[in-house]
């Protein structure tokens, strides 16, 4: 974190110098009229150079020797800021035209958008370098990790139509965990699953909740890791696999994205892939570790799926799942881990199969409309009331695909 602070205090001086220049230039072609758009753009891109090299040398330190990593990286930089001049040129025009900003003044103001975007953008995508391959850990190694660490506790409820789907999905994993499954709604069809695959079986005693089932799932499991299965999805071979290799300590959660599985068919829809760009900050290593990102990522709307997470029972004191909501309890869970010290480490690949199906306990909140109401509270955590009734209007469109 006071790298971070640091190399962004870096490219603010760097900014700094450049905007001098390029506000010498501009106040220069103001002064013999020339166009303010005109201006701005000659300015801009005059003190861009000279900033490109600033920034490579001094703030990201990337001393590159090949001459083909310069090149890339160079154009790279002029994409990033040929789009941050467009978006320049947007505020530019809103302040001075649309809102009567003095065209002397304007440029100051949108500095405060145009800075951040940069130095993202920098720091992700213009100098960053590609790591090299890990060499494969031994998977007698890994094997040994997952056993120590890791647990599969799969909830059952009912009838459970497609549990034994489940179960065989986590038995079959490349790398063998512990098992557990736990039920409030004991009966011989979930004994009988355990039974025949040799899985040990708890019954939670009291009313059926899942919230409660949650967290009686987690205290059965003896690991520091557990991933909180739920009885429809199936979980593809490689899941702990990756959860493994991407093994942090500080890691609160690890979160992994999802295929609609939906009449036995794998499937894609939009509202997957708007997840995905929602967490796309979460793929840094070093920003899924901070507040912002982490809070950011689910602002929007809850872009992770529950049955896709793995959770650090070591980091996260106490109870895991502690809301009172109850459809939206996962949601309102990620947030409650967002807040707290430690990464939420996304690994960007479709790892689960999530099953869409009339019996889900999601399509029941749907038709009830108790989700909806649940999606309000949830954004006003976030936003104030106005900005959470637009967010609605579009958000509901994503139910349509159950």
């Amino acid at each position: 974190m006071k790298k971070l602070i640091i190399q962004f205090f870096k490219f603010g001086i760097v900014g700094a110098i450049n905007t001098i220049n390029s506000w010498i230039i501009y106040y220069i072609l103001l002064f013999f009229n020339v166009q303010y758009l005109i201006a701005n753009t000659v300015s801009y891109f005059c003190s861009t150079l000279i900033g490109y090299l600033l920034n490579k040398v001094w703030v990201f330190k990337k001393n590159e020797n090949s001459d083909k990593k310069d090149k890339t990286s160079l154009i790279k930089y002029y994409v990033v800021y040929i789009s941050s001049y467009f978006l320049n040129m947007v505020c530019m025009y809103f302040f001075v035209d649309i809102l009567n900003v003095s065209d002397k003044i304007a440029p100051i103001l949108v500095l405060f958008v145009t800075v951040p975007y940069n130095f993202v953008f920098s720091r992700l995508w213009v100098f960053t370098e590609k790591k090299k391959k890990k060499e494969p850990i031994n998977k007698e190694n890994l094997q040994k990790m997952a056993k120590k660490l890791h647990t599969f506790a799969i909830c059952a409820y009912k009838d459970a139509t497609y549990l034994e789907e489940a179960v065989k999905s986590v038995l079959n994993q490349t790398i063998q965990s512990n098992y557990v499954i736990i039920t409030s709604t004991d009966n011989e069809h979930i004994r009988d699953i355990a039974k025949r695959y040799d899985i040990k079986y708890v019954v939670r005693k009291g009313k059926s909740d899942i919230q409660d089932d949650w967290n009686f799932a987690c205290k059965n499991a003896r690991t520091e890791l557990v991933t909180v299965t739920h009885q429809d999805d199936i979980y593809e071979p490689d899941y702990l696999e990756n959860i493994l290799l991407n093994y942090d300590s500080e890691a609160n959660m690890y979160i992994v994205d999802y295929n609609p599985y939906k009449n036995g068919k794998v499937s894609d829809d939009r509202n997957c892939k708007i997840k995905e760009r929602l967490k796309f900050f979460l793929r840094s290593k070093k920003l899924c570790g901070m507040k912002f990102f982490k809070v950011s990522s689910i602002a929007f709307g809850n872009s992770i799926n529950c049955p896709g997470v793995t959770y650090n029972k070591k980091r996260i004191k106490g109870k895991i799942f502690t809301s009172n909501l109850k459809f939206a309890l996962d949601w309102d869970t990620f947030l409650k881990i967002s807040k707290i010290n430690g990464k939420n480490l996304y690994i960007h690949k479709r790892l689960i199969n999530y099953r869409i199906h009339d019996g889900a306990t999601t399509k029941e909140f749907i038709v009830n409309n108790k989700r909806k109401a649940e999606d309000i509270e949830m954004f006003n955590k976030f936003w104030p009331n106005w900005i959470t009734k637009i967010l609605i209007k579009f958000y509901v469109k994503c139910y349509d695909v159950y």
